[in-house]
């Protein structure tokens, strides 16, 4: 009646493909080249139980699934590929693979809240030299850490921010049956990992765009947020960089799959047939998740590294 697995393993990857990193002004597509190796190691664990009760029965199977990722070599000199430029304005880069670190790491600034007053800018200084870190933020704004304290906030600064793999995946399906009818249930879900969201930050900068409704929770005088910048027409320095506060938590849990069906051979038993069954699915019943936008599955693009 009872089933269990436990696997351990550790995948290295020796020489992976990715897309070599070029500026447009070359003017051709970039080739693929060897970037490094990459190990992936973990554990994995399913269990099942079958009985039944009766004229019932069932069985629930599920597992769980633990996975660590890290780059352990790049080709080049640098121990480091950056990815793709140009997140919604923004021209630095946003992940990168680097010796140490999980492949396609989020690459950025660091917050600590958003200016609610010009005191609490004029109070943001450097404890060495007493200037100000950011002298051109107004109330509303963020407020980025400055991570190496050289007293400005500049591409020095950034470090990880987040993770795109998840920690772990799981799932689990039931299934029952009773008199000619079954049930079956399955969930799938994963976590510890992290989303790039542009979603509600990318139009701040555009008084007329759509908005999701985190906007009504957006700075708009002193003590209405610390967390959602005040919106502007145009440019301003909370697009100006990518930072933790476009990381979104990428967990889940789903309920992917719930079919109802009935066995007709159970009413009608000299129908020449081994099975005459009726059934209904229901796909992505629903989705538990804190993830803001449309879906937490969500994949960026087939050659980025990240999502």
């Amino acid at each position: 009646r009872l089933t269990l697995t436990f696997d351990l393993y550790n995948k290295i990857t020796k020489n992976w493909l990715v897309k070599a990193p070029l500026e447009e002004v070359y003017g051709t597509n970039a080739p693929y080249i060897n970037g490094g190796d990459i190990d992936n190691r973990g554990c994995e664990i399913a269990a099942g139980w079958r009985d039944h009760i009766g004229g019932l029965k069932y069985n629930i199977n599920a597992n769980i699934a633990f996975n660590h990722n890290k780059v352990t070599r790049i080709d080049n000199s640098e121990g480091i590929i950056e990815g793709q430029y140009d997140f919604y304005g923004n021209n630095d880069t946003w992940y990168r693979a680097q010796v140490g670190y999980p492949i396609g790491y989020f690459y950025g600034y660091k917050t600590d809240g958003i200016f609610q007053t010009e005191a609490d800018v004029k109070a943001y200084v450097n404890p060495k030299t007493n200037k100000e870190i950011m002298p051109n933020a107004v109330p509303g704004d963020v407020k980025f850490v400055d991570l190496n304290g050289n007293g400005v906030i500049d591409s020095n600064d950034r470090t990880q921010i987040g993770d795109p793999h998840p920690h772990y995946t799981y799932g689990i399906t039931a299934n029952l049956e009773y008199k000619g009818f079954d049930l079956s249930v399955t969930g799938i879900g994963v976590g510890g990992n992290q989303i790039a969201d542009a979603l509600d930050f990318s139009s701040i900068m555009d008084l007329y765009s759509n908005y999701t409704d985190a906007v009504l929770d957006r700075w708009h005088g002193p003590g209405t947020s610390n967390s959602y910048p005040r919106v502007v027409s145009g440019a301003s320095i909370n697009t100006q960089y990518f930072s933790d506060l476009y990381m979104k938590s990428g967990a889940y849990f789903r309920i992917s799959n719930v079919t109802l069906g009935y066995d007709f051979k159970q009413l009608f038993s000299a129908i020449p047939l081994r099975q005459i069954r009726f059934y209904i699915t229901i796909q992505n019943l629903y989705t538990f998740t804190k993830y803001s936008g449309m879906d937490p599955e969500v994949g960026y693009a087939p050659d980025s590294w990240a999502q």
